[in-house]
């Protein structure tokens, strides 16, 4: 890395709060009790909360541990990629695992090339989108996916909004889901073959058998499921052919049950709010329903009274509209209709939770809250992770950063890579000296990868020259990595780990995931309780936990 920095710019931020500064126990310190506002909660992972397992696979038929897929209700996100929040967010941080992308074969002024379909609603009219191309949409889907290897089912909705051509058939269509998932897809094939009905005359009569089915959602873990939608006449080229041959299944609109038959390679039906009845009488068949445009509390109820599984939404933030979820407070993306069975905790990626109430890491003295170990002894090492922010309701200089600091002193010089709440762009903030101010140098990440404000924001803080030269990264996937700035200090910063501001807006939930460090060893997993110290700046508090809260 090179030492003396990246070009910066002043902040565009105000000063935060200036207060006092105090070193607080930390939740492994040496007093039996947690820290002031730091709060030790359940060994909760990405995965979802504990409970009973048995082995929840539905291969042979049997009462599976788990829900099987069709015993879910889940909160569908109608039109993903032009929500306030973006897709990364929306997996992690609000527990949807279903959302929805619409496809068109090109633009008005912008054609696209064979195998490649845009993003949008409408063009020109209702045009804005995350992402532009399908291939960065399922990239931001993948960062997730790869990042949580042991995640919960995602449903991907994929509305095909123009017709086949030369360029963009099922085969196409298909070549870029595989190149993207891999192994992950679970497509007809497979989902026949554990039905436990292997030899039914259909893949719909294998799904329907109440002595076959669906496999269990623990069973689905690391499993993608793609589903199309559109015209009758699309699906039906795709439907129709052998499923083997397909990475998808089709979800046709607006079916009477007595013509589900006319689709035997799917169990899978899509309805408008105001074809709930249709949607139950599926329900009762035993297909899985998804009703979209419930963008009120009367319209979600009554998609779920009829029983829906996927509830598409516009509103995808359950602190805003509490109505439309379906996460418990673990964290778990599903609901049942009844009691849930036990369902796996385990998960490849440990979430770290902080709600946050200060003023802002920035200015001559900082408001904030900072979770951290001493590395004095040893202050080189690499520290990796992502946060995942709120992107609507909320300040946009809310932030959470992984930090190098030299002190707790509330002016103490400091170097950050940090994730801004909202759509600011990910960025590297530092102050050079005691009671000097800060500076900011920011990044979009454009290539190789794109992330935008609201991208999926993997951080890395590489420390070196004995705790004196640090360089901060970011990254879209958690795998190609972007130098955004870097500095020397003329002492070490050996407090190092997590940090998080509010920007005086309230309190702020921020979720720190995959938190690691490597220093000369095999890398250290963070976890709430691997932090051995917690140090409040200014006037901020906090409550900390491990997982994820309601």
């Amino acid at each position: 890395m090179g030492c003396g920095g990246a070009s910066a710019t002043e902040g565009p931020e105000g000063t935060g709060t200036t207060g006092g500064s105090g070193d607080l126990p930390g939740p492994t310190g040496p007093s039996t009790e947690p820290a002031e506002g730091s709060t030790s909660g359940a060994d909760t992972t990405l995965g979802g909360p504990s409970g009973s397992h048995d082995g929840g696979s539905s291969e042979t038929g049997a009462e599976p541990a788990s829900p099987r897929y069709d015993a879910v209700r889940q909160k569908s996100s109608h039109n993903a990629y032009q929500r306030d929040e973006a897709p990364f967010d929306q997996l992690v941080y609000h527990r949807v695992r279903s959302l929805e992308f619409d496809i068109h074969v090109g633009k008005t002024f912008a054609p696209t090339a064979s195998g490649e379909w845009y993003v949008y609603h409408t063009d020109i009219v209702d045009d804005a989108t995350w992402c532009v191309r399908l291939g960065h949409c399922l990239e931001a889907v993948a960062a997730f996916t790869q990042t949580a290897a042991d995640h919960e089912v995602v449903t991907l909705w994929i509305d095909l909004k123009d017709p086949w051509d030369d360029t963009h058939g099922p085969d196409e269509l298909d070549a870029a889901l595989r190149g993207v998932f891999g192994e992950a897809l679970i497509g007809p094939a497979e989902l026949l073959e554990r039905s436990g009905c292997g030899d039914a005359p259909s893949l719909q009569a294998a799904l329907t058998d109440p002595r076959c089915g669906w496999p269990s959602v623990d069973a689905l873990r690391g499993r993608v499921l793609v589903v199309l939608t559109g015209a009758d006449s699309v699906l039906r080229t795709y439907h129709d052919e052998s499923i083997v041959q397909r990475v998808a299944l089709v979800a046709p609109s607006g079916v009477g049950l007595g013509d589900a038959g006319v689709w035997p390679n799917t169990a899978v039906f899509n309805f408008a709010a105001g074809e709930v009845a249709q949607a139950a009488a599926h329900v009762s068949a035993g297909h899985v329903a998804r009703v979209w445009d419930c963008n009120d509390a009367s319209s979600w109820d009554a998609a779920v009274a009829a029983g829906a599984h996927h509830i598409g939404t516009d509103m995808v933030s359950a602190h805003a509209d509490p109505w439309a979820r379906t996460h418990d407070g673990a964290g778990w993306p599903f609901a049942c209709a009844d009691e849930c069975p036990g369902v796996t905790p385990e998960s490849e990626v440990t979430i770290v939770g902080i709600d946050v109430d200060s003023g802002d890491i920035w200015g001559t003295a900082d408001s904030g809250w900072f979770l951290y170990d001493d590395h004095g002894d040893a202050p080189d090492g690499t520290w990796r992770g992502f946060v995942s922010t709120p992107n609507s309701h909320v300040d946009p200089f809310a932030k959470g950063c992984l930090m190098a600091r030299a002190s707790t002193d509330a002016g103490a010089p400091y170097f950050a890579v940090c994730r801004p709440a909202d759509d600011e762009p990910l960025r590297v903030q530092w102050r050079p000296s005691p009671g000097a101010s800060s500076t900011a140098a920011e990044d979009p990440i454009t290539a190789p990868n794109t992330l935008d404000g609201e991208g999926a924001a993997f951080m890395r803080l590489r420390v070196s020259d004995g705790g004196t030269c640090i360089a901060g990264d970011g990254s879209a996937d958690g795998v190609t990595w972007v130098e955004i700035a870097a500095r020397c200090f003329d002492a070490p910063l050996p407090l190092q780990g997590i940090a998080a501001s509010s920007h005086d807006s309230g309190a702020v939930r921020l979720l720190f995931g995959g938190i690691t460090h490597e220093g000369g060893g095999p890398a250290q997993r963070y976890d709430l309780g691997e932090f051995g110290a917690a140090a409040a700046f200014g006037s901020a508090a906090a409550d900390a936990y491990d997982g994820v809260l309601p």
